[in-house]
């Protein structure tokens, strides 16, 4: 099955939006622009296999024209901007003898389209009516180096005839091509579409993820029972959350954003994940079932918008390689920076998203990943901020102290031993204490533990535990 044909399935099988699928790529049209650009070039005596002819001889070397311009014997270029239309052309250095290619090797039909093109060129530079150049499909003729404006000189185009010395410098002749003009406008006016889709696209998402937020942050200023509870059965939804790793991985196999594929398997195994606690889930009130729905739909939406921009891209991809193919005028590597400055971003809309996500999401409700000690990966309770500025918990400072270890087990800062109480961070203290209840009064018992267990032995832990502090 052809690409064309698996492009306009894909986006019928995946049930984008029509509006989406309005946007798309045009990969059919776009093909029947090429033909038309074959049947251009070919009318000029430059079919495919000419110009492959031509692209070795420039790649060849053999030439002894010298300087820059002899690097630079035919180039491929596309002018053009925001405001500018683009304008591609053909630019070929001539002999100004007979106006064929430098010690290029073409057929007579290919060389004689050129002599002529070249003579009418230095005909409409030299006759009277060489002023006027507003016909886009005219070929041009400068001298020398291709940045070379002599032609533009009123003092050049007031003399009757070239110097002798001119008329011996190698030239250069630039053929515009109407056909390519039409394919890069097309394409063009496309990607912007597709550019507008989705940063439209992503203002929706963030405005969904923001009224989220705002739900999330009125449930946990009600401080009630009930409240309490959907607040601590939504931390284990968060907490499942950031452990899938959806869109963007930390780990160094698969470091950085994931495509949709990926993204699409690590959304199932979260919904999986989330199926296992639907008992807590179901306690969820109304109002707060009707905000898990709308974080998943913020999901969901993600992947497909991702999983779109993708299709598009290899369209994009593909057309560009059939384009080379068949008209040999090796545009990827020219048009790249000229036509696509940032298209099809889905990475960054990826990471712009995810970071939409934990600002006005996870932060509302903080994670207990977040707040470990790092000695003993329980809560860092209570919070002991060394010097360096990292935090431990106060039992791992006191087993460091007492085994009178001085670098910090992080920086390899000197500085626990100088640890005292007034290290204790109180911000984080009271932070803890209100967001992580139950996981504090483990702390605090197992701290009272081990307190006990350094006073009087190993016996204490299978005595009557107190509960004084």
């Amino acid at each position: 099955m052809k690409f064309g044909q698996d492009f306009e399935a894909a986006l019928s099988r995946e049930e984008f939006p029509q509006e989406w699928i309005n946007s798309a790529i045009s990969y059919k049209k776009l093909k029947k622009c090429i033909k038309r650009v074959q049947e251009e070039l070919a009318s000029l005596g430059l079919d495919k296999e000419t110009l492959d002819a031509l692209w070795q001889h420039v790649g060849s070397g053999d030439t002894e024209i010298g300087g820059s311009l002899g690097e630079r014997l035919m180039q491929y270029s596309v002018d053009g901007s925001e405001k500018v239309s683009f304008t591609p052309r053909l630019t070929i250095v001539i002999d100004p003898r007979d106006g064929s290619p430098m010690d290029a090797c073409l057929a007579p039909d290919t060389r004689r389209v050129l002599q002529r093109l070249a003579r009418n060129s230095r005909a409409s530079v030299s006759g009277p009516s060489r002023r006027d150049d507003s016909s886009p499909a005219q070929p041009r003729v400068a001298d020398g180096s291709l940045q070379d404006n002599t032609a533009q000189d009123p003092a050049f185009q007031n003399a009757d005839v070239m110097s002798e010395e001119d008329e011996l410098q190698p030239q250069t002749i630039e053929i515009p091509l109407t056909s390519d003009s039409e394919f890069f406008q097309i394409l063009k006016r496309e990607l912007a579409d597709l550019d507008r889709l989705q940063d439209s696209e992503q203002t929706q998402l963030q405005e969904e993820i923001l009224k989220l937020g705002a739900q999330l942050r009125d449930l946990k200023s009600e401080k009630t029972k009930r409240s309490k509870q959907e607040i601590e059965i939504w931390r284990k939804i968060f907490e499942l959350y950031a452990e899938a790793e959806i869109f963007m991985s930390s780990h160094e196999a698969d470091a950085g954003a994931r495509d949709a594929e990926r993204a699409q398997l690590q959304y199932s195994n979260f919904n999986q994940s989330l199926k296992k606690q639907q008992k807590e889930v179901r306690r969820l009130g109304k109002d707060a079932s009707a905000a898990l729905e709308r974080f998943l739909g913020i999901n969901s939406n993600l992947i497909r918008l991702i999983k779109f921009q993708e299709i598009n891209k290899t369209a994009l991809s593909k057309i560009m390689k059939k384009f080379d193919k068949r008209t040999a005028l090796h545009a990827r590597s020219t048009v790249s920076d000229t036509l696509i400055k940032s298209p099809f971003m889905a990475q960054n809309l990826a990471k712009a998203t995810c970071f939409t996500i934990s600002q006005e999401l996870l932060n509302i409700i903080p994670q207990l990943n977040d707040y470990l000690c790092p000695v003993c990966f329980s809560i860092s309770y209570k919070p002991i901020r060394l010097k360096c500025g990292h935090i431990f918990c106060i039992r791992c400072m006191v087993v460091m102290q007492r085994e009178e270890k001085d670098h910090c087990p992080l920086c390899r800062q000197p500085v626990v031993l100088e640890a005292s109480s007034a290290n204790v961070d109180r911000e984080l203290l009271k932070f803890m204490k209100a967001n992580f209840k139950s996981e504090v009064k483990a702390k605090q018992r197992d701290n009272e533990i081990q307190a006990g267990i350094d006073r009087w032995g190993a016996q204490y832990e299978n005595s009557k535990k107190c509960n004084v502090m």
